[in-house]
């Protein structure tokens, strides 16, 4: 069974395309620290009939992925991720002169390298299936026009 992966789906757009992917495929809900509304998600997709799984991870983080990917796989051996949706993203608001080194890694590391990572890890098997896949990733208009105190989450939102 095809299945859709959504990273960041316990709130925001990411909420709204687990939600409205459920029509279509039995969906992943990806959180990283926000199991609360992560849960809401998956109950609101099955109270109109769909089906729901819960994933935490880290997509900052190449061995969370990993395991979780692992995990996911063991307990499918006849299901695979067809659609992957690269949502998940963070901003630190603060003027480039003033940003510690911290805030800038942890956006880039998030928005940046965890679309990679989960992309990587995910197109080992999406391309030797030959069945098709989708890969979806979120952007911002911040990538494409500069704002105030947003240098990261800019930076990042444009090579996504």
């Amino acid at each position: 069974m095809k299945y859709a992966l959504v990273t960041g789906a316990s709130r925001g757009i990411g909420r709204a395309v687990a939600l409205r992917l459920a029509n279509e495929y039995p969906v992943i809900i990806n959180y990283h620290s926000n199991s609360e509304s992560a849960n809401e998600v998956k109950e609101l997709i099955e109270a109109n009939g769909g089906y729901a799984e819960l994933l935490p991870f880290d997509v900052a983080d190449s061995q969370s992925i990993e395991n979780a990917i692992d995990l996911w796989e063991q307990r499918h051996p006849d299901d695979y991720i067809s659609v992957l949706v690269n949502n998940a993203g963070i901003r630190r608001d603060n003027v480039m002169f003033m940003m510690a080194n911290e805030e800038w890694h942890d956006v880039i590391n998030t928005n940046l390298n965890g679309f990679f990572y989960i992309t990587r890890r995910l197109l080992k098997h999406m391309m030797p299936r030959k069945r098709g896949g989708r890969i979806i990733n979120m952007s911002s208009l911040s990538g494409l026009k500069g704002m105030v105190g947003q240098a990261t989450f800019c930076c990042s939102g444009t090579y996504k």
